[in-house]
């Protein structure tokens, strides 16, 4: 992957998980909670002062992080970030335009680089830091430069512009970097390195949310890998137990959680209809008897134990109780294959 297909895939694609997406919430409400209070002490001190343009520009500000917090308890992300991003763009606009302060409140903008990634998120911030940055230019670089003329020295013109884009690149390649590596690490922390489907951990963490929601779970448990590994050889049993990744996400597809939780035992957690799950079953089941296997020539099928439960089948049932019954019900499946087919499960 390049660096520019790096840069890309963090700007434009939602990688993030529900922790990380949980934490990004909690900054929101408390960088916005901060940034209102340090909005009204300023309000406060422009009003003594009788800097009444101030005043309005830093009461703009302060609803406008009051709202963004409001939806950052509500638990709407981008809305939040959204809010936030246009009340500073508006106000830091102003404060340039204007030349209030002594010019002192144009360096404003330059926190926008330093700190949105961290409160807005990439995303917005990236979209906010690009605004202002074609703003500077436009208003000191360009004929509109006589609006503000007056209000700032000709270094400071020339200058200003460049200091923010080089704020803006230095923080943005660290920004761009910082959640590269975030997201490898949640990547690794949640996912199962040989087959890329989510782990025990991620497994356990969709499980506890669906206490009070209809869903059904499947437990499966992949037959005779033990004797496929101690007669072809471990790189054998994980081709079987790759392909048998492979059936799973074609079968239930992308709207379900598929996770590898044990060496040879894999779990599914769907919100579809119970019926609907039967069916993804069937054609799972009819599917994997067309896998031929690279490691033989010897007939070596991939055959999946199953035991499925739902929610409406238990509905006083507690998760735990649900996992035991679909262990029970996929031990019994997995003991009647054996029985029919005539294998030794000992091996």
């Amino acid at each position: 992957m390049t660096k520019w297909n790096t840069a890309k895939e963090i700007l434009f694609e939602d990688l993030q998980s529900a922790s990380d997406k949980e934490l990004q919430l909690r900054t929101l409400l408390l960088g916005t909670c901060f940034l209102a209070i340090i909005s009204a002490i300023l309000t406060a001190m422009n009003i003594e002062k009788g800097w009444w343009l101030m005043t309005v520009s830093t009461s703009l500000l302060m609803v406008g992080f009051i709202v963004a917090a409001l939806c950052a308890y509500r638990k709407k992300a981008l809305a939040s970030a959204a809010i936030a991003a246009v009340m500073v763009a508006i106000t830091f606009s102003f404060y340039a335009v204007s030349g209030e302060n002594e010019g002192f409140a144009c360096l404003w903008i330059l926190l926008v680089p330093v700190i949105g990634p961290s409160l807005l998120g990439i995303r917005v911030a990236f979209f906010l830091s690009m605004y202002f940055q074609l703003f500077l230019i436009a208003l000191f670089y360009t004929p509109l430069n006589q609006i503000v003329v007056d209000y700032y020295t000709a270094t400071f013109l020339t200058r200003f512009p460049v200091l923010y884009f080089a704020a803006f690149g230095g923080m943005g390649v660290l920004a761009v970097q910082k959640q590269y590596y975030l997201n490898k690490t949640v990547s690794q922390a949640y996912h199962d390195g040989l087959t890329g489907l989510y782990n025990r951990v991620y497994y356990n963490q969709v499980l506890e949310k669906c206490a009070n929601k209809d869903f059904s779970l499947v437990i499966f448990d992949l037959n005779r890998l033990k004797y496929i590994n101690d007669t072809f050889g471990h790189l054998a049993g994980d081709e079987m137990i790759c392909a048998a990744a492979d059936f799973l996400r074609n079968a239930f597809g992308p709207d379900s959680t598929i996770s590898r939780i044990g060496g040879d035992e894999f779990a599914v957690v769907s919100f579809d209809d119970p019926e609907r799950v039967s069916d993804q079953l069937a054609d799972l089941i009819r599917e994997t008897r067309t896998w031929k296997c690279t490691f033989t020539e010897r007939d070596c099928p991939l055959v999946l134990s199953a035991g499925c439960v739902s929610r409406s089948e238990f509905p006083e049932y507690s998760l735990e109780e649900m996992q035991k019954e679909a262990d029970r019900r996929m031990y019994k499946d997995k003991a009647a294959w054996y029985m029919s087919s005539g294998f030794d499960r000992r091996r």
